[in-house]
């Protein structure tokens, strides 16, 4: 029977790359979508629905079910659906199917009966069957009201539906989604995650992008799937990259061209107008839009661009939703060549809505730009305080460089924003400048001093000087204020003052049974920095399986609730970082990283500091890219030279000590321990206060390094082992005292002593603390030494991809043929081999059957396929996804 070329066509699956990402969080076998018997996919173009459908496809042609794949349009009504639908499973399954006729459906009252025979015939065939909609939007609303919701009601147990659309579909899903068969995708599960996003570019760049590079095209894009691809597109034809990057980062190039002519000229005028007003504003709603244009129609215009082009971002559950950044600065450029009486009176119009909706940091910033500066700066002292308490530090200091510093200084809520903002970043001295008056204002309230005071105290931290602080701080922690925020403040600062003394179970119960005080739902400042000192603790102690539990869930958060690149987030990545590294996840440990460290030390607590930059450092020379390290190492330096901060300074010339003593560099070694030996402080020599205490270890191992690359008298080494071993266990620092351990075991085995039983317990150690580094990081002898012994850590990871590297497995790619209901198992053997180029007498040979029979099953290849050739057989099956390289 002939078909319908349309319907060929329409039943024929589209055309994906052969090296798109296969996604595993999106696959049918996922927890989130194993039960599901019908699955809606809802986005706007460039979200990849149709490239996830195609996945999908795959995934059940690979485990041997029939797959149906139809692509709708408007004109689908009973009748030429029900048409569709047989085709379909005729060129998913093989088998002939009777398309119903116009008497069949199409009049009343027999409009189903049509749908109720195809969904017989799949029954009937009892095999796992999919069926693929694309493009379901486009159908007439009564083809989604009976059709489609009886098609999905009454599915055989075998058939599984999917479908894409660009808008909500009117479906009665209420009883399937009750029992747990019905889920839907949307935009934001369609965007590409971190993870998803660096192994899509690793696979086409390789090592020519780094991952600082990989994360900022992530924050360009967004993740958005059709962001993705055009950047890589762009990416592509530069040989500067990072030119590239730039360009993107500003709507430039390939982007720009992308929006203006397949989406902006596309648009209605109208449209278009409304998209360039409404560009000023980071968020908009409905009201929002009819507020500022004063034109009913804004809304449904709203609705529209939502529902068919990928420029607007939807919230969950709301009715608020953002232009893309990829396209803002273009919108924001055409907003500018409006007449200025008319981009004032928007301005004016915004500030009075959003001042009414109580959304004042927005209102502030249309009242700046509409020349309303008293009006501004109310609603800035009405806001900033609060997103100083949501960690939002950078928002503020950007701020603080519109508003004069007379109008900061007579307005006490803007004043205490400013201050801590200040206070927690590289300038103290200001932040301190703003709470004098209060401090010494024999007017101030309790509440008020108790609060200047707290932040004096932060900015002495922030300026690494532990003593200075806690003297600050010490009344108010014998005192703690009334205010349950203050208290929660103090709290955190009595778990950091804990840290400092080496009571580590006392700052855990501090941050596990701290005041609860949450200014707004999700992580904020003040929750955050407990995390984080939370996280320390057990990082200090040398537990990083428990840094690692107890950082990443905050680190999630933070990215999600303040922003990737907030201080918050940089500083719970840093001790994140660090504890991936000491468990051997390098990679880990470098996207958590990437794209943070030009935040870091502008943004952040010395600890985190110094834990970012020599993290980075380690990481660089694991990769054998010394330059990149050294380069970090003296950057460290300089800034602990440019802010007067010895702690900077110490710590980059030990861990370049400890760097080139794992080299055996013994002369650059000895020239940086005299550079270190004049730097080092009186208070350091003698261990006394905070800092000469935590110092006094790196700087005790370091010349415990310097000894071993100059291969001095063994047995002068025990003793400056044993000391820095009293050190670490008094500081309870885990890592430190197991590499003590090791180094006094093996320093015994040189003297000819038996030095095994101190090295397997520094082995136990490692392992029950998950040090799984600390070998390599300690001696290169240590390996071989513990191999003898035969009580080796499980061999790191970076060691077995090295060695596999080097000596890869022997691989081939011969042609797969995955399973499917079209074939038989020997037409899918015949097949292969045909796809291999074989002759009729060659596959006869290799199958063992006489050609005549080979001849018989192309032949019913030809008719399957619909092909005409050979050729043409083995397209169609690599089309259809049959053929493929086996994996």
């Amino acid at each position: 029977m002939h078909t319908d070329p349309e319907l060929v066509l329409k039943t024929t699956p589209p055309r994906v790359q052969k090296s798109a990402l296969q996604r595993s969080r999106l696959s049918l076998d996922s927890p989130r979508l194993a039960d599901s018997a019908a699955i809606s996919v809802q986005a706007s173009p460039g979200f990849g629905k149709t490239q996830l459908l195609a996945q999908w496809r795959r995934e059940s042609l690979a485990r041997g079910a029939i797959v149906a794949w139809l692509t709708l349009d408007e004109r689908d009504d009973g009748y030429r659906l029900a048409q569709g639908l047989y085709t379909a499973l005729a060129m998913g399954s093989g088998r002939s199917a009777t398309p119903p006729s116009v008497s069949m459906i199409g009049q009343e009252p027999g409009e189903l009966e049509g749908l109720t025979g195809w969904l017989a015939e799949v029954a009937d065939m009892a095999r796992e069957t999919l069926l693929v909609l694309d493009e379901v939007h486009t159908l007439p609303d009564a083809s989604v009201r009976h059709c489609l919701t009886y098609l999905l009601r009454n599915a055989p147990a075998n058939l599984r539906v999917v479908m894409a659309s660009r808008s909500r579909l009117a479906l009665p899903m209420a009883d399937l989604l009750a029992q747990g068969q019905f889920a839907m995708i949307t935009g934001e599960d369609l965007r590409f995650t971190v993870e998803e996003t660096l192994e899509l570019l690793a696979s086409r760049f390789g090592q020519r992008l780094d991952p600082d590079s990989c994360l900022r095209l992530y924050e360009i894009t967004e993740g958005w799937p059709l962001g993705l691809q055009l950047s890589i597109a762009s990416l592509e034809r530069h040989a500067d990259l990072q030119q590239a990057i730039a360009e993107l980062a500003v709507c430039g190039g390939d982007i720009q061209r992308y929006f203006v002519d397949a989406l902006l000229s596309r648009l209605a005028p109208e449209q278009a107008e409304f998209l360039y007003r409404i560009a000023p504003f980071e968020m908009v709603s409905p009201a929002l839009c009819t507020a500022v244009l004063e034109d009913q129609r804004a809304a449904i215009w709203l609705e529209e661009l939502c529902a068919t082009t990928p420029l607007m971002i939807e919230g969950v559950d709301s009715e608020w939703v953002r232009i893309h950044p990829l396209a803002h600065e273009l919108l924001r450029a055409r907003f500018a060549e409006l007449p200025e009486a008319e981009r004032l009176l928007m301005h004016r119009r915004a500030a009075a809505w959003l001042s009414a909706q109580g959304q004042h940091e927005e209102a502030a910033r249309h009242a700046l730009s509409a020349g309303m500066f008293e009006q501004a700066y109310a609603q800035a002292e009405g806001s900033l305080y609060e997103i100083m308490l949501r960690g939002r530090f950078g928002r503020v200091l950007e701020w603080l460089e519109r508003i004069p510093e007379a109008e900061v200084l007579r307005r006490p809520r803007l004043r205490l924003a400013a201050a801590w903002s200040l206070a927690l970043t590289d300038r103290q001295d200001e932040a301190l400048g703003l709470v004098e008056g209060i401090t010494s204002d024999p007017q101030a309230g309790s509440e008020e001093r108790c609060e200047a005071a707290i932040i004096a105290a932060s900015a002495a931290y922030f300026a690494d000087r532990p003593e200075q602080s806690i003297a600050i701080i010490k009344p108010w922690l014998e005192n703690p204020p009334e205010s349950l925020k203050l208290r929660s403040i103090v709290n955190n600062l009595e778990a950091r003052v804990a840290l400092w003394q080496g009571q580590l179970e006392r700052a855990r119960h501090c941050c596990l049974h701290a005041p609860h005080y949450q200014w707004a739902p999700g992580l904020d400042a003040i929750g955050g920095f407990r995390e984080w000192v939370l996280g320390l603790s057990y990082w200090w102690e040398g537990r990083m399986s428990a840094a690692e539990q107890a950082l990443r869930q905050s680190l999630g958060r933070a990215d999600q609730d303040i922003g990737r690149r907030s201080a918050m987030a940089v500083t719970l990545a840093t001790a994140l970082a660090a504890a991936l590294l000491e468990q051997d996840k390098p990679q880990e440990a470098e996207t958590v990283l990437a794209n943070r460290l030009d935040i870091l030390a502008r943004l952040a607590a010395p600890e985190a500091v110094t834990l970012g930059y020599l993290t980075s450092a380690r990481l660089a020379f694991l990769h054998d890219h010394s330059h990149r390290a050294m380069d970090l190492l003296e950057e460290l330096f300089a800034l602990g030279e440019s802010r007067h901060l010895p702690r900077f300074c110490i710590l980059s010339l030990t861990e370049q000590i400890h760097q080139h003593a794992l080299r055996g560099h013994a002369q650059t070694c000895l020239s940086l321990w005299r550079r270190l030996d004049a730097l080092t402080p009186d208070v350091l020599r003698t261990q006394t206060g905070v800092l000469g205490a935590e110092l006094a270890l790196p700087v005790a191992m370091a010349r415990i390094q310097v000894a071993l690359a100059q291969q001095s008298d063994w047995a002068e080494l025990l003793p400056l082992l044993e000391q820095s071993g009293q050190l670490a266990e008094r500081l309870r620092r885990g890592r430190e005292s197991v590499q003590v351990k090791l180094l006094q075991a093996m320093v015994r085995q040189k003297l000819g002593q038996d030095g095994s039983q101190l090295l397997h317990e520094a082995l136990d150690l490692a392992e029950e603390l998950g040090l799984r580094r600390v070998l390599s990081d300690t001696h290169p002898d240590l390996a071989e030494w513990v191999a003898k012994q035969g009580g080796a850590l499980p061999r790191s990871k970076t060691e077995t991809a090295t060695e596999t590297m080097a000596h890869p497995p022997r691989t081939s790619k011969p042609v797969n043929v995955s399973p499917s209901q079209l074939l038989t198992p020997k037409e899918q053997e015949v097949l292969q081999l045909l796809a291999r180029n074989l002759t009729n007498k060659q596959i006869a040979l290799a199958l063992n059957a006489g050609e005549e029979t080979v001849k018989w099953h192309i032949k019913n290849l030809f008719g399957k396929f619909q092909a005409g050739t050979r050729k043409h057989v083995v397209d169609r099956a690599y089309l259809l996804g049959i053929l493929g390289p086996e994996t």
